[in-house]
Order: structure tokens, then sequence, then C-alpha cells
């Protein structure tokens, strides 16, 4: 199982607050927040040290949802809930995809744990469907078993749109962000992922099969809006792009000329590393290539924070 004991580098440290590094560390032994490590940040010091410089972290539900498979929602959802957590925030991975891939990309094996389901059917409590990942970073693991959520929630009298956001509601205050992976449909059970969402987040890839399924989803997004009175914060990732391809630049003009407000400022640069730290119990932090710092300028973004 993976395990967060990867900590922020004391440089990414000084580079969100535009300090040098030297005058971040001596200002960290003058509050008495010094950290065990030369160049690195424990998150809880990290924590402390943003609030004592007035970052404020916000609580928000951020659901990576979209039509289209293969657009890295996953991916995002994982490096965004591991960033997060290095920079002090308590996040909460949530896995509501029955194909489990974030379970999976965590090496959590989820066969015999309470699942999303269990929570449903009071089959469990949610804080025992909880996983510690380390400090500040926790997973609700899916299996297969997820595979008849929306056939109990079809079958059952219960109210849709507390399917997700009631059960969260009960440890809201264990977490400042809990990101929800879902799987790549517009089913019941992503309808009450909508619900419990404060921020959904729809990747696209650089392909005109990727602008249809955003199309498609951000449509329906508002239609759900105005049938449960919602008021959603929509952004669009670009993931995966190749600056030496036509293709991506074209797709990243429509994306800016089509979707404005909602176009996320960062995007994602394509990258083999990614896929190699899927499964390894290393994250993308750990290593030294272009997707590393556009996932760490996602976080920002996403935290607000920088």
């Amino acid at each position: 199982m993976a395990h967060l004991d990867e900590n922020l580098s004391l440089q990414d440290l000084a580079s969100l607050v535009k300090q040098a590094p030297e005058d971040v560390s001596r200002e960290l032994i003058e509050i008495g927040l010094k950290s065990p490590y030369k160049s690195a940040v424990p998150p809880k010091i990290v924590r402390a040290y943003l609030q004592y410089k007035g970052f404020k972290i916000p609580k928000q539900t951020v659901s990576f949802q979209m039509l289209k498979g293969g657009v890295a929602k996953t991916t995002s959802a994982l490096n965004l809930g591991w960033r997060a957590a290095m920079y002090g925030a308590r996040v909460l991975m949530l896995d509501l995809d029955q194909q489990a891939n974030l379970t999976f990309a965590l090496g959590v094996d989820a066969e015999n744990l309470p699942v999303w389901v269990d929570v449903v059917e009071k089959r469990a409590t949610i804080e025992q469907a909880v996983i510690s990942l380390g400090e500040g970073l926790d997973l609700i693991p899916s299996s297969l078993n997820n595979s008849v959520l929306d056939r109990v929630l079809l079958q059952s009298n219960r109210n849709w749109a507390q399917a997700v956001k009631g059960p969260l509601r009960e440890i809201a205050d264990n977490y400042d962000l809990v990101i929800i992976d879902t799987a790549p449909s517009l089913s019941i059970l992503n309808t009450a992922v909508t619900c419990a969402s404060s921020t959904v987040v729809l990747p696209i890839n650089p392909d005109k099969f990727s602008m249809a399924g955003v199309k498609k989803h951000l449509a329906d997004l508002k239609e759900l809006e105005a049938e449960f009175d919602l008021k959603l914060e929509k952004r669009v990732l670009f993931t995966r792009f190749d600056g030496r391809e036509m293709a991506s630049r074209e797709i990243l003009s429509q994306c800016v000329d089509l979707f404005e407000d909602l176009l996320m400022k960062n995007y994602i640069r394509s990258s083999s590393e990614v896929k190699n730290t899927i499964g390894s119990g290393k994250t993308i932090f750990s290593t030294k290539n272009p997707a590393r710092e556009d996932y760490d300028l996602v976080t920002r973004e996403i935290l607000q924070i920088g």
C-alpha cells in the first residue's frame, strides 16, 4: 500500500511564498517550526507555516468527472490528493469508480474491505471505510462490489442527492479537501457525486472525442444544477498536452475559445513518467519531469494558494 512519506521540498515551499529557501528556513526556526529535515518540510509544519503567512485552504469537495475514459481523470485526482496533503491540507480521496483505478494506483487491495456500497447499505460506517495513507491523507477505497450501487439507489427509496453528500457530512470536519474519482458515465451514482461536490473538474485530452464529451457533460451538469438547485464551480483541465503536436495546440486553442473562464489556468503536459509512478508507491513529485511542475501548479490553483 502506498504511504505518504514524501515531504514538500524547502525549495517548493520557498517558491510558493516567493522567498529564498534560506530565508524560509530561518523564518521557520524563528517561529518555532524548525523542520527535522534539511531540505524538506513535513505536512504539519507546512500547514502551520502557511497559516502563519496568511494562507487559508478552503474546505471543498472536488469530483473528477468525464464521460470519456482515458483522459487522465484518475491520475489527476491521485496527484492532486498527494500534493495537497504535502501542502498541509487534510485530504480524503474517495474512489467511486467500480474499476477501482484510484485504489489500485495507491496499492490498496479492497476486496475484503468496506467500500461505499457497504456505507450506503449500512453494513459499515463511513469511519470504518476510511484507510489512512499517511499524515493528512486518507482513502475510502473501491472494488467491484460498488458495481451494484446504481441498482441499490434505484431500487431503494433513498434520496439520491444525499447518497454521497449525507455520509460525507458525518466526517466533514476531519478534512479540508475531499477528492472523488468517478466512473466515465452519466449515472445515478454520479448524480449523487455531483450533488455532493462544490467543484467538478472535467479533464480533457487533445482529441475531438474529449471535446465532445466535455460539451455533453457540461450540458448535463447544467441540468443537474437546475434540478437540484446546485451552485457548482466547473473547471476544465487540459491534460496530456504536447506542444510538438498540432492537434494539442489546436484543441487547446479551441478550449480557450469555447470554455473561457471554465478552463483552468494550468494544464498538464504529456509525460511517460506519470504512468511509471502508478502503483509504484511513489508520486510524480519524487521525479523530475514537466508533469510534476504542472500538477503542482494545478494543486495550488485548486487550493487557491500562491
